[in-house]
């Protein structure tokens, strides 16, 4: 009788490591693949945690939303049809939240006079870009992507505005904070000249 065989190539593991950061509080969604094998695979699990707000599904996806922050290790298996298993070590970074450290007001500035302030952030995932969410910045003064809010004001008065910060993960996470700048007036000697006369003695 004749007789014949398929041979499928072995199963491995293709997915990258370490996978993309994540961010506490932020979605995360990464998938797994794998070559070789034969039919349907089933992802699970075989060691190890995975970050807390994260699952592992049996199609091979990774997802959730990172409630706690660190570096985990955890080796992920996947079973072919024909009950082949690969299994691979498998890192990734969980960052804190992106939060905006900078003062709720910042330090005044006046009419006139050169003014230069840097935002700082915490958290996400370096690096970060700056932008104004809503609000004014004061006049004259503008707030470059780096997050130097600098200029010179031409305008007196409390100016209130929201910046946000953006960091550099996929996806992006954002954190906002309300900030507040006085601008006060140039300053101008007021006395009038001549001054009174005086007399010798």
């Amino acid at each position: 009788k004749a007789i014949s065989i398929t041979i499928a190539p072995a199963m491995v593991i293709t997915t990258s490591t370490p996978l993309p950061t994540g961010t506490v509080g932020t979605a995360y969604s990464q998938s797994f693949s794998a070559t070789g094998g034969t039919g349907a695979r089933t992802w699970s699990l075989s060691s190890g945690t995975v970050p807390g707000g994260l699952t592992l599904s049996s199609a091979g996806l990774l997802s959730g939303t990172p409630t706690t922050s660190g570096s985990f290790n955890f080796t992920a298996q996947v079973t072919d049809a024909a009950s082949a298993v690969s299994t691979k070590s498998i890192d990734v970074t969980i960052t804190p939240t992106l939060t905006v450290t900078s003062n709720a007001t910042l330090a005044g500035g006046t009419v006139g006079a050169l003014y230069s302030q840097t935002l700082t952030a915490t958290g996400g995932t370096p690096t970060y870009s700056w932008s104004v969410a809503s609000g004014a910045l004061p006049t004259g003064t503008t707030l470059s992507s780096a997050g130097v809010l600098g200029g010179t004001p031409t305008t007196a008065g409390t100016f209130n505005f929201t910046v946000q910060a953006s960091d550099s993960a996929t996806p992006i996470a954002n954190a906002t904070k309300a900030i507040s700048i006085t601008i006060a007036p140039a300053m101008v000697i007021t006395t009038s000249t001549p001054l009174p006369t005086g007399t010798v003695g």
